[in-house]
């Protein structure tokens, strides 16, 4: 199958990491958008066939609008700009494009998303089950807590009908419907998500740790090749089921 031609929008950490591995898995890169040289029309997408946005949450409109307009299939990696998300399906139904989005492309992720929401279904049998989760990621992270965190509670929320909320700051006792989730910044750490359960007599913890960012650049490849030849608005998850049938 052929690679689909790449414009990377966004050239920071991750930017580069997908940049990185794209070359060296033979995708090619046709243009990189940053800060200093931002997207503005849509012909200079005129090369690739998918766009890579790893940028900042509010440039997700507009780039998901000229890519779109340009006939371009779509990878959105940032975060925060959930509140756009109904609009963006939309757009893309009306002009028969292709999106994939997801918080987090970590393949390991997903699985740790799926283990959890079994957890929360199994434990809203057993009230003496407790759930909270905690996130720590670097310094720089702009978002807290991060966007996987919020799908974690989310998934949570959905399965365990006790916990009618989601809480990041706690005064006093913790009300018994509160789900708490908190979240560490500080030096590089590239990001740890924990899921405590914990019960009177034994504890049980689900941990992803990111040893480095390719993992997350690997996803975005894959959501690339799988979008390049499809229409329709897709969370990553979608493209894995898809992939493992």
């Amino acid at each position: 199958m052929e690679l689909p031609r790449l414009a990377l929008v966004g050239y920071g950490r991750m930017g580069r990491e997908i940049e990185s591995l794209a070359r060296r898995r033979g995708f090619a890169v046709t243009a990189i958008f940053s800060r200093s040289r931002p997207l503005t029309s849509v012909q200079e997408l005129t090369e690739a066939d998918v766009v890579v946005d790893f940028s900042v949450a509010e440039a997700v409109p507009h780039t998901a609008q000229l890519a779109l307009q340009a006939g371009k299939r779509l990878v959105i990696g940032t975060t925060g700009w959930e509140a756009y998300r109904e609009e963006l399906r939309r757009q893309t139904d009306a002009w028969g494009g292709g999106v994939v989005y997801a918080s987090n492309f970590a393949i390991g992720v997903q699985l740790l998303y799926h283990l959890v929401q079994q957890a929360a279904r199994f434990i809203a049998r057993m009230p003496d089950y407790d759930i909270f989760l905690h996130e720590i990621h670097h310094r720089h992270k702009r978002d807290a807590p991060s966007g996987t965190a919020r799908r974690l509670a989310e998934l949570i929320l959905r399965e365990l009908p006790r916990k009618r909320t989601a809480s990041t700051a706690t005064e006093g006792p913790l009300p018994e419907d509160v789900l708490h989730v908190s979240a560490s910044r500080g030096g590089e750490v590239i990001g740890t998500h924990t899921v405590y359960i914990d019960a009177p007599g034994e504890s049980v913890e689900l941990i992803h740790r990111a040893k480095s960012r390719e993992s997350f650049a690997a996803g975005a490849l894959l959501a690339a090749q799988w979008i390049a030849s499809r229409q329709g608005f897709y969370e990553f998850s979608d493209v894995l089921q898809a992939l493992l049938g």
